[in-house]
């Protein structure tokens, strides 16, 4: 079976259409990846073997320096600004005790909101000024001042 340079293309631009219509974000590299063939066969005719292996080739590496270096490793803190909120100091509205969370307020909110659940390494009181020290997904770790 031999394919013209303008099937690559066509078959590249309906891949690169169909990732619209995908919210996964890989059917790009494969279409590209066909685009970049169709390009290759208006300069040179290579075999059918080789035209798969190019398109194999360019699309498995254009993916992985997507991977490597463009996508963000660290999914667990994606969408939190922990650096901006450790330093900032509230005032304790609950207690924290030896067996439960407290409650800390803040003038401004932080990450969205005023009042935030906390919890520390010894117990504070109601009413004291507490600093943030560590961020742990919906509860913030404080120290007293």
């Amino acid at each position: 079976m031999e394919l013209a340079w303008w099937h690559w293309l066509v078959l590249g631009m309906v891949l690169v259409g169909l990732e619209m219509t995908v919210p996964t974000f890989f059917l790009i590299w494969f279409g590209l990846g066909a685009l970049l063939v169709g390009v290759a066969m208006l300069v040179a005719a290579p075999s059918f073997a080789l035209q798969l292996v190019l398109w194999a080739v360019s699309s498995m590496a254009m993916m992985g320096i997507w991977l490597k270096w463009f996508k963000n490793p660290n999914r667990t803190s994606a969408g939190q600004a922990k650096e901006g909120v450790i330093g900032i100091t509230g005032l304790m509205t609950r207690p924290i005790t030896d067996t439960g969370n407290g409650e800390i307020l803040f003038q401004r909110p932080v990450l969205g909101a005023d009042r935030w659940p906390v919890v520390a390494d010894a117990p504070i009181e109601a009413g004291v000024k507490a600093k943030v020290v560590d961020v742990f997904g919906q509860t913030l770790k404080v120290e007293k001042i």
